[in-house]
């Protein structure tokens, strides 16, 4: 193709019109670097924030429970819980009044029995069995506990309960020290450290509301706890991280932080609407630059224009053929030294490498989940990450997930009606699960699930209950109960570092479900367990 007459003024008219592409990266790449500047400063801060109220909570229970350990090697405690006899309780209650002196506050400070039955009470309260409460039945066997959020028995107050148990010379459990714990108090201090952008919730491990820096729930008993942000559990699997959440139909940024001595998450939520309000200083800031640079490339253009034109239409013209199936044209011939004779080059070693890359990753064509090649070559992938990662409390879940009674269902219903089921079942699992989470079908009814990343194995059973749920729930054509899920589970390290490893101990699993009656899911790991303890 020979060169045009105005090619230079088309090139020019070109080049004119790829300088909005600066201008336009200036506005977007501003807009990203003010976005990413403002969540990281949001995020810092507040996690800054989570760790100083979750430093304060774990002073506050080490300071509490520090006593009370004290107070039950008391030798006067110790035998009254066990004789109980009257001429001791002054002296006992005494003790208990001079202890709760120390912290300055009106808590109540009490002394169970074996039996669950409150013997002393500084707040003189009227004494209750506390026999069905679960930090008694952790002081009886012989661990210190710090309650979630519950009721008070005496005063209907939503309190937390510190304790820790009281051992006789046999090294047996015998009752129970306790102090409780206004909300109150936690709720000035969060109300200290919130500022008027961001709202700070702390949850307790059920997912109920313990403090909320926007409101204190208007609550009479455990049964109508504020549970509006349990949602949240379900996202959290590490001790801290961050969350984009929707809150009041608002896109907010969530910094979450689980204390350690509690297992409660400290979250600070901030709507995206105040980072945005930065973002949009920045980025007028930025529309005034690239003005300047569409002004400056205009001009560049002009004389870029006449080098350009002649290289170009070679370059050009022989792209023409290649696309028009031209199969002689194997490469661009451009003898030059520079960006052009570069560019040249690129595309040449394209052309060249271009037939030698495959897609590996196919996806299974009925429930659109991985197949099972793609899901073996994921799971070997993410064994190579957890191997290399040398944290040892962190765990990698396998589940192998088998329908019951689909054979039964292809056979009355016919096998269109089959694969509606799959269908159904495959869309519940991607419901329940992260996106970074690999879900599959190895084909006919069998599904399975790879969860990396798990801090501790509450996840690992959490996912099976619903999976179990999804597969009972599965309605089609408004009928449902048409199968029930068989699950196997296998958790690495401890059945295996590797792919055969883990699904020979997953397939084992399923098996043992099937053979004890199906609908149900089981891990050698967790019978070990139990059987230890």
């Amino acid at each position: 193709m020979e060169i045009g007459k105005g090619i230079r003024g088309k090139i020019f008219i070109f080049l004119c019109i790829m300088g909005i592409v600066p201008f336009t990266i200036i506005v977007i790449a501003g807009s990203i670097d003010a976005k990413m500047e403002m969540e990281e400063w949001d995020k810092q801060g507040s996690l800054l924030r989570n760790a100083v109220i979750s430093e304060h909570m774990t002073e506050l229970i080490e300071k509490n429970q520090a006593v009370l350990h004290t107070l039950a090697l008391n030798p006067a405690i110790i035998q009254y819980v066990q004789e109980q006899k009257e001429d001791q309780l002054a002296a006992v209650t005494k003790l208990l009044d001079d202890t709760n002196t120390l912290f300055n506050d009106t808590n109540m400070m009490g002394l169970t029995g074996n039996d669950g039955w409150q013997l002393v009470r500084t707040d003189r309260s009227t004494l209750v069995n506390l026999k069905k409460r679960q930090h008694f039945q952790e002081a009886m066997k012989g661990r210190a506990y710090v309650s979630d959020i519950i009721s008070s028995m005496s005063t209907g107050k939503m309190i937390i309960v510190m304790e820790v148990p009281i051992i006789d010379a046999d090294k047996k459990p015998v009752g129970m020290l306790q102090r409780n714990f206004d909300l109150v108090a936690l709720q000035d201090y969060v109300d200290v450290l919130d500022d008027s952008e961001s709202s700070i919730i702390i949850i307790d491990r059920n997912g109920r509301v313990i403090v909320n820096s926007d409101k204190i729930p208007d609550i009479d008993n455990e049964y109508e706890m504020d549970n509006s942000y349990e949602f949240l559990l379900d996202r959290i699997y590490n001790s801290s991280g961050v969350l984009n959440v929707k809150v009041n139909n608002e896109e907010c940024l969530a910094t979450y932080t689980r204390n350690v001595n509690t297992g409660w998450v400290i979250i600070t939520i901030r709507p995206y609407h105040y980072i945005m309000n930065k973002i949009y200083t920045k980025a007028e800031k930025a529309i005034v630059f690239g003005l300047c640079m569409i002004i400056f490339c205009s001009g560049l253009a002009y004389v870029l224009s006449v080098r350009l034109a002649k290289p170009i239409i070679e370059i050009t013209e022989v792209v023409d053929k290649i696309a028009g199936g031209d199969g002689s044209i194997q490469n661009i011939e451009v003898n030059r030294d520079d960006e052009l004779g570069q560019m040249a080059a690129a595309f040449n070693k394209i052309r060249t490498q271009r037939d030698n890359f495959q897609l590996e990753s196919e996806l299974d064509k009925l429930t659109e989940l991985f197949n099972k090649k793609t899901m073996e070559n994921l799971c070997r992938m993410k064994l190579k990450t957890f191997n290399e990662n040398e944290t040892s409390n962190i765990f990698m879940a396998f589940y192998i997930i088998d329908l019951d009674h689909f054979k039964e269902v292809n056979d009355l219903l016919g096998h269109q009606f089959g694969d509606r089921v799959l269908v159904e079942f495959a869309k519940g699992l991607k419901k329940i699960f992260r996106p970074n989470d690999c879900i599959g079908r190895f084909g006919g009814d069998e599904f399975v699930v790879i969860v990396d990343s798990l801090p501790n194995m509450e996840v690992v059973i959490r996912k099976a209950e619903q999976i179990k749920q999804i597969a009972l729930n599965l309605t089609i054509d408004g009928k449902g109960k048409f199968v029930t899920a068989s699950i196997g589970i296998a958790i690495a390290p401890h059945s295996g570092r590797d792919y055969e490893s883990l699904f020979e101990a997953a397939d084992k699993a399923v098996y043992h479900v099937k053979n004890n009656g199906k609908n149900g899911y089981y891990c050698q790991l967790f019978a070990d367990k139990s059987d230890d303890d």
